[in-house]
């Protein structure tokens, strides 16, 4: 009976907390949906070739579930871009709802995510910087599938912290989900297993949660993860060097990179350039590789009061470790993919972390908000911070669309096909889409 007292009394916080998210959601589609069709102005090659793809799985003249995408990565990830076409039409705005249910679908997986470790106000400024940060906005409204490597990521995350915390091992049948899709998904998702493995060692030792419980969830995710990833897994080891082409061609292992031929110095130098990069938000480093397609010139992840917020909470998510200790984990496959390969730090590649920076801006703002004890001072601070938070965002949306609409970012996204010639090169995918 106290129990459901107890669930009786919430009630009406949660139904404020439920129209707050929904609110946030609102917006985050508003800003996404909003001049769809013709900023970017310029569908990249990129696009065009995942358009290809998507055309062949809808007349059937493609490699099949199991095959190849151009890349070559698992043609599998792409469905959803087929799906998005046959469910909302073949315009411009049309394909691009592929990046945008992908990128609504991570700031719901955030917010729950945030929940676990923080209040509703805080887990709402969170995912309100999250939604309309410049970065993650670009990548939401473009139709790459880097953006489902951070789904994937915060879904892993979320899933493994409520195994844990529940002890319920369903919940790691839906790691293993979320694992697989990453295998299938980009580059930076399939290092998502190692970082739950992480997440499982550190909850042994830092929060004393039963090892032997622990690893058998942990073994469950992994063959849940291999039952659904095995089938392609086979098909991988029968074209082992097509599938890791792009890899080996990216790696700096493979040939000569900036006059050096070492690849071990090579990734001691990455190594500098992506902590100074992703963690403390310097430009400087942002002029290599495709930088001018994902962000303004010399533009850090973050704006530069999210940047000082970041950096706060990190602060405060050492000191709470035990709050925060499966965020961290995170920072791995993005390493991987960038100490490891050329023309980093790559913002494409990085966009697993996305999340993840925003979950540690909401820890600094709710320490700030619990440390304050009389209620009207809380209330006063929670209102000032979301002021902040809309401004911030105001800022980033604004900036977004008067960058995309400058001439940087359209020579940038070349080659590429303008949106006012779509409709002539649609009808020539298609028909050879049609024609295998």
């Amino acid at each position: 009976m106290t129990r459901l007292t107890r669930a009786i009394r919430r009630l009406p916080s949660l139904y404020v907390e439920v129209a707050a998210l929904c609110a946030v959601m609102a917006i985050a589609t508003a800003i996404r949906i909003y001049r769809l069709g013709t900023v970017p102005r310029i569908v990249t090659a990129d696009e065009a070739d995942n358009l290809q793809v998507a055309y062949k799985i809808i007349e059937g003249t493609g490699p099949g579930v199991l095959g190849y995408d151009w890349k070559p990565a698992p043609i599998f990830s792409l469905y959803p871009l087929a799906w998005c076409i046959e469910v909302f039409g073949d315009t411009v705005s049309d394909f691009r709802m592929f990046p945008v249910i992908l990128s609504l679908l991570t700031l719901i997986f955030t917010y729950l995510l945030a929940r676990e470790s923080m209040r509703a106000p805080a887990a709402l400024i969170a995912v309100g910087l999250l939604a309309t940060n410049l970065w993650f906005l670009h990548f939401s409204r473009t139709a790459w599938e880097n953006s489902n490597a951070a789904l994937f990521a915060v879904g892993a995350c979320w899933c493994t912290t409520r195994a844990i915390k529940t002890g319920d091992w369903t919940w790691w049948v839906r790691v293993g989900v979320f694992t697989a899709f990453g295998l299938y998904g980009y580059f930076t998702g399939r290092f998502i297993f190692v970082s739950v493995a992480l997440i499982a060692v550190l909850a042994v030792l830092s929060i004393g949660a039963p090892w032997r419980k622990t690893l058998t969830g942990l073994l469950i995710a992994g063959v849940v993860t291999a039952v659904l990833f095995g089938p392609q897994a086979r098909r991988i080891s029968q074209d082992w060097e097509r599938f890791n082409s792009r890899s080996e061609a990216a790696s700096i292992f493979t040939g000569e990179y900036e006059g050096r031929t070492d690849g071990w110095e090579t990734a001691r130098i990455n190594f500098g350039r992506n902590v100074r990069g992703f963690i403390l938000q310097d430009g400087d480093e942002m002029g290599r590789g495709n930088w001018a397609s994902y962000t303004p010139d010399h533009r850090p992840p973050l704006d530069k009061v999210s940047a000082y917020l970041f950096l706060l909470g990190l602060i405060f998510g050492a000191i709470r470790w035990r709050r925060t200790y499966a965020w961290w984990t995170f920072l791995v496959p993005v390493f991987i993919a960038e100490v490891f390969s050329k023309g980093t730090p790559d913002l494409a590649r990085g966009i697993l972390f996305a999340p993840f920076y925003f979950l540690f801006i909401g820890l600094f703002f709710d320490e700030v908000f619990s440390r304050l004890k009389p209620r009207a001072w809380r209330y006063g601070a929670i209102a000032a911070a979301a002021t902040l938070a809309f401004m911030i965002g105001w800022r980033n949306v604004d900036e977004y669309f008067d960058w995309q609409t400058s001439q940087s970012p359209l020579s940038a996204r070349l080659p590429g096909v303008d949106v006012c010639e779509f409709n002539a090169w649609r009808e020539l995918a298609i028909s050879s889409a049609r024609q295998g």
